[in-house]
């Protein structure tokens, strides 16, 4: 167990933890512990993570300007003219656009540059980013004497990578407590709450998406501030989402996948009666797509399901877990996620959680690759972490 000193900023209270592994294999996991107004617990977050945020910022900045032959600050103007988000977001998350403004206060940069650097789905479905490897998702209800759990590995391009951060966004009594897997200066990547909701994603580019939705990031806050799964897929469903996602959540008594589209949320499970699911980067049962995706399938004579199939991570997934007779434990998934072979583990993959969800849930999560870099576990009812 480790202890760490509390440094009190304004009426927020943040305390900064590292749990150094070497840097070669994912370096370290810094935790964040806020309380506060939102702006209070994004001014502490800037000022807390200055350093690495300026840093995050200026590799963001150099990758949108190789991906799109444009200086950065041109991309992000025409891409906040081509969007409109904010309504969304203050309407069905607010107070995180003055988190998003204390964390622009803290970190020294403007805040029209922070609110773009949250929409990383977003600029990936809309800005036609290059297409790459990201995330997988396991998720079962209580089976075999264990709890619920929801995970994944979150899988983004390597110039993220070498900051994991884990926040605490204390709650206020009425709103749930968080914790949030991220990068600096992001308001949320995937996280569960004291309640036992937990939340994992993935990006599915080939459905429909929304230049007024709620984007990603602030769909999963919004997720993490209901008291149960039940409300976590009312507000799934109520919301427009602005791009295109695959949501793995859990509560205490069950886990659910849906494929969320502008305009569609379609269940999926792997098989009729499966008492877990799994999912990656493609849609299977929603057929809410992007128009330029549903006409590239025509001219390719392909459907979903041929298209699905090309998927190794997917196919490893199907028949690793063939049946509801499969094993599937914490000591299961993280041999799943350990498996370079598989693509479940690759380059991209910046952190693993996995969100067991008891009684007291619990945040196992390994800052890099589960292969190499080992699991922490945090919890709500303890400011130490093992």
């Amino acid at each position: 167990m480790l202890r760490f000193a509390t440094l009190a900023c304004f009426s927020a209270v943040m305390a900064v933890r590292s749990f150094c592994a070497p840097a070669a294999v994912g370096g370290e996991i810094r935790f964040l512990d806020l309380q506060g107004s939102p702006y209070e617990m994004g001014l502490a977050h800037g000022q807390a993570l200055k350093a690495e945020i300026i840093e995050m910022v200026g590799r963001w900045k150099a990758d949108l300007a190789q991906t799109y032959d444009m200086p950065a600050e041109t991309f992000i103007r025409s891409f906040l003219a081509f969007t409109d988000f904010k309504p969304a977001i203050e309407r069905w998350t607010p107070g995180l656009l003055d988190e998003v403004r204390g964390i622009a206060d803290g970190a020294g940069f403007d805040f029209e540059t922070m609110f773009a650097y949250q929409l990383i789905d977003e600029m990936w479905v809309q800005g036609r980013a290059a297409v790459r490897e990201k995330c997988t998702t396991i998720a079962a209800g209580p089976r075999g004497g264990g709890p619920a759990f929801v995970s994944q590995t979150m899988d983004v391009p390597s110039f993220y990578h070498g900051f994991q951060t884990i926040l605490r966004i204390r709650g206020d009594g009425k709103m749930p407590e968080a914790l949030v897997l991220t990068v600096p200066g992001l308001t949320a990547m995937t996280g569960l709450n004291d309640r036992s909701v937990g939340v994992c994603v993935n990006a599915v580019t080939q459905l429909a998406s929304s230049t007024k939705g709620l984007p990603v990031a602030f769909v999963i806050r919004g997720l993490l501030r209901q008291a149960s799964l039940k409300e976590a897929e009312k507000f799934l469903r109520d919301i427009p989402p602005a791009a295109p996602q695959t949501y793995m959540l859990g509560g205490p008594d069950k886990a659910v996948c849906y494929e969320r589209s502008a305009g569609r949320m379609v269940p999926f499970l792997p098989f009729p009666g499966a008492e877990f699911t799994f999912h990656t980067n493609h849609p299977v049962v929603n057929d809410d797509l992007a128009p330029s995706f549903a006409e590239a399938l025509k001219k390719q004579g392909m459907d979903l399901a041929a298209y699905g199939s090309r998927c190794r991570r997917f196919a490893h997934l199907r028949k690793a877990l063939p049946a509801n007779s499969a094993a599937l434990n914490l000591a299961v998934l993280k041999s799943l996620y350990s498996d370079r072979s598989s693509g479940l583990n690759n380059d991209g993959t910046y952190a693993c959680v996995i969100m067991l969800l008891g009684a007291e849930p619990v945040l196992h999560a390994a800052g890099g690759r589960p292969d190499e870099v080992p699991f922490r576990v945090f919890r709500f009812a303890s400011d130490d972490s093992e």
